[in-house]
């Protein structure tokens, strides 16, 4: 019996306090163990919180951050905007003067006279200013979006059917990766001119015998084009700038075409990014809610 009692009660050394003293204070131990160890678990269930307070806090400064950037942007864009519907109305009837009159005169010279490839000069460059202006207007006032569902790969291959039929995308070589019929709904003819946009500046950034690939999927209930060239992929100050108005690393651009593009793609709830392909190139992926997707 006696070898079952604790040592503390032995007679391994001598020790003056009674039996109850030695009782209560190995129980005065225990409590201060346990209460110590209840408050670092308190401590470290405290540091864990303020750990993910801190997280959270760092994602809402950066949402904040993103949304003021993006106010900033909006107002830039409104302004920029009002500002090119005023010129385009101004620009748009003396220029359709000028055109017209050209034609007159043009008809007053047979084909073969100088004269007459001048003015047909002057015809075909009042041409490219009126599209540069129905850019411009179709930038300061988009119209409202006709909902209906689009077939994505369709109009994908009548955008690359039109620029293989034009000297952009005739020595291109496309590749698509095709995904089932996957389809999105909004505006078949906005969604078009995206397309047409965002494919005319990887086939002029492939340059010729250069590649162009298209791939959709789906992921997290929206579908995602990707569409990659093999040119040389875009600019530091391109990539920051890529979907500012008037902004354009090309000679004869308007620097419209992306802003144009980002502008439909937001209103119809998705999103389009620019960057470089890891082995090469550049590469801008859109981004759009599928049917019945929340």
């Amino acid at each position: 019996m006696c070898r079952l009692r604790p040592h503390a009660f032995g007679q391994i050394s001598h020790d003056p306090a009674s039996d109850t003293q030695k009782i209560l204070e190995m129980v005065l131990y225990l409590v201060v163990g346990t209460t110590t160890g209840l408050l670092v678990s308190r401590v470290k269930r405290t540091q864990g919180q303020l750990v993910r307070a801190a997280i959270e806090l760092r994602a809402s400064l950066d949402q904040l951050r993103s949304t003021e950037e993006q106010l900033i942007r909006t107002a830039k864009l409104a302004a920029v905007g009002r500002l090119s519907a005023g010129l385009a109305h101004e620009i748009r009837n003396p220029l359709a003067s000028i055109k017209g009159s050209a034609e007159i005169l043009a008809d007053d010279f047979p084909p073969e006279n100088p004269k007459h490839r001048m003015f047909r000069i002057l015809v075909d460059e009042s041409d490219r200013l009126n599209n540069v202006l129905s850019r411009f207007l179709a930038f300061a006032r988009p119209r409202p979006i006709e909902q209906q569902e689009v077939a994505i790969e369709e109009e994908i291959a009548g955008v690359v059917s039109l620029l293989q039929a034009q000297k952009e995308g005739r020595a291109v070589r496309f590749v698509s990766v095709p995904a089932g019929g996957l389809r999105v709904r909004g505006d078949r003819e906005q969604l078009r001119q995206v397309l047409l946009n965002v494919l005319l500046n990887a086939c002029q950034a492939a340059g010729e015998a250069g590649e162009v690939r298209i791939a959709c999927e789906t992921v997290d209930g929206m579908l995602r084009v990707r569409i990659r060239d093999s040119g040389p992929g875009f600019t530091p100050d391109a990539l920051v700038d890529a979907f500012t108005p008037f902004f354009t690393t090309k000679e004869q651009g308007t620097g419209l075409g992306l802003a144009v593009s980002h502008r439909m793609i937001e209103s119809h709830g998705g999103r389009i990014l620019v960057a470089n392909a890891p082995g090469g190139g550049g590469e801008v992926e859109i981004r759009l809610p599928m049917p019945g997707s929340s």
